[in-house]
């Protein structure tokens, strides 16, 4: 499984893919941002969430990667941008501490659902046709953009899936490693003061007429 995780390399061959380091910084810095409202204690798969639901849609708003090219993508049900010209699906994805290191794969908070799993066995070659079923449309190279944050670091990496057992990935083909654990900072949560903390909300009413 190539690494990726010297910049002469993963410089260029981000740039090659269309999706420039400092975009992919900038994405991560603002996931970041929403993170820092999850609770320290939830669930897993709620952390999950938040990072593929703002991932993606901070990715489709981007202005450079539309320049560029990339596109919304809800293709197969699975939500995501692509890029039609290098026929590649990029998709946010919550994964734990091992998220670009070197040493160790990254896995993913939240299960993948049965139509990310297709994509995945599409990426290893192991989808068979139903008998009967119409020849597949062309598909896209699934990747992931991993990315893990806590307090110390935020660290980021790009990798293709080619294996998952129950939703949770096994093995990645490729992983493009953009940030390491400590390379850069955590996410900075703000702390209410009790006294504000306490204060009752108003209550909303529904208006009538």
């Amino acid at each position: 499984m190539p690494i990726y995780t010297d910049e002469t390399i993963v410089v260029p061959l981000l740039t090659k893919m269309k999706l420039p380091r400092h975009v992919l910084l900038e994405l991560a810095n603002n996931i970041g941002g929403e993170r820092a409202n999850v609770a320290e204690h939830e669930p897993s798969n709620v952390v999950g969430f938040e990072t593929w639901r703002w991932g993606t849609r901070y990715a489709r708003e981007n202005e450079i990667l539309n320049k560029l090219g990339w596109v919304q993508c809800d293709r197969n049900q699975v939500a995501g941008i692509r890029h039609p010209e290098l026929k590649i699906k990029f998709v946010c994805c919550g994964t734990d501490v091992n998220t670009g290191n070197p040493a160790r794969s990254p896995k993913n908070l939240s299960e993948r659902g049965v139509n990310a799993c297709k994509l995945i066995a599409r990426n290893a070659g192991q989808i068979e046709m139903e008998l009967g079923e119409k020849s597949p449309e062309p598909h896209d190279d699934l990747w992931y953009y991993c990315s893990y944050y806590c307090d110390d670091f935020i660290s980021i990496e790009l990798s293709r899936p080619t294996s998952e057992i129950g939703g949770f990935v096994t093995a990645f083909s490729d992983r493009i490693i953009i940030a390491k654990p400590g390379e850069i900072p955590g996410i900075r949560r703000i702390v209410v003061p009790q006294e504000f903390a306490d204060v009752p909300k108003p209550q909303v009413s529904r208006k009538i007429g």
